[in-house]
């Protein structure tokens, strides 16, 4: 049997498909399970003792000053990182959200290659190329400072 399902003869094991399909449907069910309306779901008791404007911002995934840090995990989940800062005034824990985007640049690559003629021989040939390189990037989005267990401060990074 192969990681396929396939078993030597070619046939498709219909079992193992179904049981693939499902784990898939699963993860997929997982991955998408953070939003506020899911965590509002998780922490419904909780949720309820808010006043009405905060119940709001929270569904619209929005916090202000003052709120809890239950609040503010119902309305942005679980924070990407988390500071700690010290100062004179005292202690206070800093949650960072990040976002990725993508960038393609162009870069010259310098060869030499080898490279399949038309007759189905191999030969090196020394060219530049120009590729497109795509390129992954984080940037934090948003802090929210809290002191005791109160949003102090927020910070937005428009990009």
């Amino acid at each position: 049997m192969s990681i396929v399902g396939q078993p030597e003869g070619g046939a498709v094991n219909i079992k193992h498909l179904a049981a693939a399909g499902l784990m898939l449907m699963g993860l997929m069910i997982l991955v998408g399970c953070s939003t506020p309306a899911s965590r509002i779901e998780q922490n419904k008791a909780l949720f309820n003792t808010f006043a009405p404007d905060v119940q709001a911002s929270i569904r619209q995934g929005k916090i202000d000053i003052g709120f809890t840090r239950d609040m503010v995990f119902m309305a942005l989940g679980k924070p990407d990182r988390q500071y700690s800062r010290t100062t004179e005034a005292g202690q206070s824990e800093i949650w960072s959200y990040v976002e990725l985007y993508s960038t393609t640049r162009r870069q010259r690559v310098d060869g030499p290659f080898r490279v399949r003629d038309p007759q189905g021989g191999y030969r090196t040939v020394s060219e530049s190329l120009w590729v497109d390189v795509d390129e992954q990037h984080e940037y934090e989005r948003l802090r929210v400072e809290f002191e005791g267990h109160r949003v102090r401060a927020i910070e937005n990074v428009t990009r």
